[in-house]
């Protein structure tokens, strides 16, 4: 007797809804099945459910099933439609999957009804019903005989599924994302679909109320990137206007694409034929348009927090979760974060990746979210991602010629205001003329002097620019051979251990080789220090921890402070305050107070005494104190109030710049700071003050226990 494999009940709840993790991309599986109908409608009704035993219905005009489609495909899992017959008859590319989703739907009641009309025999009706319960006291899934009842009907081709006895509620996040992921279904674009989705839900009608109108025409840049059946890859930059402004070929969409080291402009050979475009929208005045005055540009903001990202249409309709909130697949923000400048983000453009994919490359995920990370999707993703790429240099480039082109026309026309403002006071009575001439006069000077100012605090900070970026490179470089030099002292020194033995290596070679470790080890450090301040994402404005700080930058200085025998203790207190500022600027107030100190340490009129460094920080009740104490000579050779000025230092090869940036720094911050020749340890403290919040943990609600 023959035999065959059989399946547990179990292995439904395996298949459906515990492998799909959210019930409404079960639901969004009945979507695309009625899209493969060749519906021009589908429709999405909750009856009360926001609590258990409620009802789904999902319903359709399409071309419905005969009794055979049902057992051959609607109760068939695990095999897609898409390879036998892959366009449907109306000529859509069909889209929906191996059936998975769609019995993560099914399963989501108690009881399932499917009604299907189909087009081909008019007045006619076949019925399936499915009752779960029946699952549970059975030992195997064809225990359960499925009847299709056949029956006639007035009502047009189409399809109907009813899902009640609905084992869980529809929380909001289910239904504020399934509102979403129905009206993006076709995408916010402006073109007809010969195929909508309907929510019936007061979360669908708000969203279709915001996105009623789409914004495109406001936009002040689009990007449109292709590739060709061969991967060969070419863009189009244009402005608001709609004029090409730049153009690209392959070779720069697709630069630096290496392969055996060398760039040799590789095509996205393995990626489907595929088109990117994208609208980038200016915030306030950075906009170029004119349409930047008009009442509708309010309403761009709250639009592309409903609709921007990037989506993925994949056969004419959205895959989820691409541009979803949160789901940044082509790292816009990432490398917004990393290069702010002419770069969009997910609330500043809406796009679209559209994929066609005759032959099927792309594999959708099981669990229905996105497609499996294949060599075809990285490729594909890296074209959209260099495609954005190439936009932001370029706009960035001419945003460089704008700003040189700036410099003499704001010359020009201070020259003209200047030589109307004359003409104007020469105008004037001359018992008024000269009191006039005197105010604005002064005026002239003061401006005058500010500019000054300005002028040598902008050579002061290209000054430091330069450093810092000579600092970055030099630590970058160091890092390779000083870790190669450290283990090889380490291996020359056991070198040396078994050739003269460990006695003679102890009495003898022990504390030199220890030396040249802690040496290496602090050029290790301060290239470390280097390139971790310099990291991009420090510079984003942040409500800052001034301890936590403190404790890494202490930390990245410590093989240094340990190599010469300075000792730092830290007495934190300021836990629950925070600063409004940036990391980067906060690392800067203490990398600049440290490496001050111990240089203080390390001069030669040294007291004869332990080197130490006491840091403290203290809360107030709308500010933070940081004071940093040393052991050292204090502050002499020049007057106390000079010491925060650029090029003023004690040390011959010192730049004098490290108490200027801290100053600035603080002067930024609103804050204040102060210097006193002898502290608690008898050398120099510094202190520093900075406005500061308490931290959201440390708000206390109204009526809370102190």
């Amino acid at each position: 007797m023959s035999r065959h494999l059989r399946f547990a009940p179990e292995i439904l709840a395996r298949l459906g809804e515990e492998l799909v993790p959210h019930p409404d991309l079960g639901v969004m599986e009945l979507v695309r099945n009625a899209y493969d109908a060749d519906a021009t409608i589908c429709t999405i009704r909750l009856l009360e459910a926001d609590r258990a035993g409620g009802t789904l219905i999902v319903e359709d005009d399409g071309t419905g099933m005969d009794e055979d489609s049902i057992y051959d495909s609607f109760l068939l899992l695990g095999r897609s439609a898409k390879t036998s017959s892959p366009i449907t008859p109306g000529g859509r590319q069909k889209v929906g999957e191996k059936g998975l989703g769609r019995l993560a739907a099914l399963r989501l009641g108690a009881h399932v009804e499917l009604e299907t009309r189909p087009a081909n025999t008019p007045g006619h009706a076949h019925v399936l019903v499915i009752d779960w319960t029946k699952y549970d006291s059975v030992h195997a899934v064809e225990d359960v005989p499925l009847t299709v009842i056949n029956k006639t009907t007035s009502e047009p081709p189409g399809t109907r599924v009813t899902i009640s006895r609905l084992r869980e509620p529809f929380a909001e996040a289910d239904i504020k994302r399934m509102a979403r992921s129905v009206l993006l279904l076709t995408g916010p674009f402006p073109e007809n679909s010969p195929f909508r989705a309907i929510f019936v839900s007061e979360e669908f009608d708000k969203l279709l109320a915001d996105t009623s109108r789409a914004y495109l025409d406001q936009a002040d840049f689009r990007l449109f990137a292709e590739i060709d059946p061969e991967g060969y890859a070419k863009a189009t930059l244009h402005d608001w206007r709609g004029e090409v402004i730049h153009e690209a070929g392959h070779e720069l969409v697709a630069l630096n694409r290496k392969r055996g080291g060398r760039d040799v402009h590789l095509p996205f050979e393995l990626a489907p034929r595929a088109s990117l475009e994208l609208w980038m929208f200016l915030k306030g005045g950075k906009s170029l348009s004119p349409l930047k005055n008009s009442p509708d540009r309010d309403r761009v903001w709250p639009w592309l927090d409903v609709v921007g990202g990037v989506h993925l249409i994949h056969r004419g309709l959205r895959v989820t979760p691409y541009g979803d909130p949160g789901n940044d697949w082509l790292e816009l923000n990432a490398r917004r974060t990393g290069s702010p400048e002419e770069r969009p983000s997910t609330r500043t453009a809406v796009g679209r990746v559209v994929v066609g994919d005759d032959a099927q490359i792309l594999q959708p995920k099981t669990d229905r979210t996105g497609f499996v990370e294949t060599p075809s999707f990285v490729d594909l993703r890296e074209f959209a991602i260099r495609a954005t790429d190439w936009a932001a240099a370029v706009r960035l480039k001419d945003a460089e010629v704008r700003r040189r082109e700036q410099v003499p026309k704001t010359r020009t026309r201070m020259k003209t205001a200047e030589d109307e403002l004359r003409k104007t006071v020469r105008s004037l009575p001359p018992r008024y003329r000269e009191i006039v001439e005197r105010q604005v006069n002064t005026y002239r000077g003061e401006t005058q002097q500010h500019v000054r100012a300005v002028e040598r605090d902008l050579r002061l900070y290209r000054t430091l620019s330069t450093l810092g970026t000579s600092t970055a490179v030099f630590a970058h470089e160091v890092l390779g051979p000083a870790s190669r030099l450290t283990r090889m002292v380490r291996a020359l020194g056991q070198l040396i251990g078994n050739k003269v033995g460990q006695e003679t290596y102890d009495a003898v070679f022990d504390e030199p080789m220890s030396r040249i470790g802690r040496s290496l080890d602090t050029v290790q450090a301060f290239a470390n220090l280097s390139l971790e301040m310099v990291k991009k994402r420090k510079r984003d404005a942040a409500d800052v921890d001034v301890d936590e700080v403190c404790r890494e930058v202490v930390k990245l200085f410590s093989p240094y402070f340990n190599d010469r025998n300075i000792s730092v203790k830290t007495e934190f207190d300021t836990q629950t305050m925070r600063v409004r500022s940036t990391v980067a600027e906060i690392e800067a107030i203490w990398a600049n107070l440290l490496t001050n100190s111990a240089h203080a340490l390390l001069r030669q009129d040294m007291p004869d005494r332990d080197r130490e460094i006491l840091i403290r920080t203290q809360s107030g009740e709308e500010s933070v104190v940081l004071t940093i104490d040393d052991s050292g000579p204090g502050i002499r050779d020049m007057p106390i109030d000079e010491i925060w000025s650029p090029g003023r230092t004690s040390r011959t090869d010192g730049t004098g710049l490290g108490l200027t940036i801290v100053r600035d720094v603080v002067e930024e911050l609103k804050g204040k700071n102060l210097a006193f020749e002898t502290g608690e340890l008898g050398g120099a403290r510094i202190m520093v003050r900075l406005p500061a919040q308490p931290a959201p943990a440390a708000i206390k609600p109204p009526g809370a226990l102190s």
